[in-house]
């Protein structure tokens, strides 16, 4: 006979399955692929996923450019204007086809806009199948008893590459005639602006009395660009410009009121480095999660 006991059976550990933890997302897109249709949402998904985690990486990289300290441009922004204004710099770099780094470093924004290196405005334009011959205008003087030519201005004639002959060829107009643009002296002389409260020639500023070879260039590429290539980096404007303001004189500043005995302090100016406010705000944050 065979002893029995009273103790229970005991009964076997049910196992249960591991769920990763993840995003909604990811749990939606992992039981739509095991369907196997469904294939129009599912893609709908995956896009949204990418395109949160490039909004991820996007903002990380933005935060180390502007931790760095290193871009004028950024410095005396508050932490979240600073890596704002990086992260704008790199997502409209990359609608225009620029690499991360050459967007923080060539991007700058002047007057509510986006302003772009010349060099990168060329070089989008070379890479979009197009390039230009240059002829210069000079005139004869004499510096220091020596011969010297004096830039009064610059041309530049379209050509676009032809894959077929594999070598540029002009670019013609409905007449047969090879499209070009020009800035001259003439056009700096009748183009007036405003500096200093007073109306001015354009040829009379001081970088096209120093730098006046590259200003003609400069303007005669911003020609082209709007004239004919226009598809090419809509909506950027040449940084090396951003000294002719064409625009009306405004109204003088008034004198600021006088502070009475019960005014309050003016705010003291921020001097610790902006990596280290980015690093102050941030450990807010963290404070403020955890209450």
């Amino acid at each position: 006979m065979t002893p029995t006991t009273d103790e229970p059976k005991q009964e076997a550990p049910q196992q249960t399955m591991e769920v990763t933890k993840g995003r909604a997302t990811l749990e939606i897109i992992r039981i739509l692929a095991d369907k196997g249709n469904q294939k129009e949402i599912l893609q709908q998904l995956i896009d949204a996923e990418t395109a949160r985690d490039l909004f991820d990486q996007d903002y990380r990289a933005a935060k180390i450019y502007a931790m760095s300290g290193q871009f004028d441009d950024i410095k005396g922004m508050t932490p979240e204007q600073a890596i704002a204004t990086c992260m704008s710099k790199i997502r409209i770099g990359r609608s225009w086809q620029m690499n991360e780094s050459d967007s923080v470093a060539f991007i700058y924004w002047l007057n509510g806009k986006p302003n772009v290196a010349t060099e990168i405005l060329a070089t989008k334009i070379q890479q979009a199948g197009f390039g230009w011959d240059i002829d210069w205008t000079w005139e004869e003087l004499t510096h220091k008893g020596k011969p010297w030519k004096r830039c009064t201005g610059c041309t530049l004639w379209l050509k676009a590459y032809n894959r077929t002959t594999n070598a540029y060829e002009p670019v013609v107009d409905r007449n047969g005639e090879a499209v070009s643009v020009s800035f001259t002296e003439a056009d700096a002389d009748h183009a007036m602006i405003w500096e200093k409260g007073k109306q001015m020639p354009l040829s009379e500023k001081w970088n096209f009395k120093s730098w006046g070879q590259d200003m003609y260039y400069w303007r005669a590429m911003g020609r082209l660009r709007k004239y004919h290539l226009t598809s090419i980096m809509r909506g950027a404007t040449q940084y090396e410009l951003r000294n002719e303001v064409y625009m009306e004189p405004t109204a003088p500043a008034l004198p600021a009121p006088q502070a009475g005995p019960d005014a309050e302090p003016e705010p003291v100016e921020e001097t610790r480095s902006l990596r280290d406010r980015i690093i102050d705000a941030e450990q807010g944050d963290l404070l403020e999660n955890k209450e």
